[in-house]
């Protein structure tokens, strides 16, 4: 895990990598562009994204239900009620003054709990 680490890319195969550029993160998201959210309507720090296309082209984007279960795990929601996701999908720290990316490392507070969220969803991180 990069020290100064930006976002956590949880791939529907269970793979989580941590990163400190989300440009790259947007990219493997495939070519169709992102679309980005809050993680909860209380969690201004904290954004998701993934694919635009992703629930138009379920043949191209599998379901990520460990991405499901990580986004629930630190939004303190039940995984029943969190919302479908599809592809890869980014969890990144949001900074409003970051003209270049809005982007901002993790807290320690944020990295340990995204941490425990990838335990319990079974993720393996590399």
């Amino acid at each position: 895990m990069t020290d100064a680490a930006v976002y956590v890319l949880i791939h529907p195969d269970g793979r989580a990598e941590w990163g400190d550029r989300i440009a790259v993160a947007e990219k493997a998201m495939g070519p169709y562009g992102v679309g980005r959210g809050w993680l909860t309507d209380a969690s201004l720090g904290l954004r998701l994204t993934m694919s635009d296309c992703a629930a138009i082209m379920p043949e191209e984007f599998p379901e990520n239900p460990y991405a499901v279960t990580v986004l629930a795990h630190v939004a303190g929601l039940p995984a029943q009620i969190a919302p479908q996701t599809r592809g890869p999908v980014a969890l990144w720290a949001y900074d409003p003054r970051n003209d270049w990316d809005s982007t901002r490392p993790f807290t320690e507070k944020e990295r340990a709990v995204i941490t425990e969220a990838l335990a319990v969803a079974g993720c393996t991180t590399g």
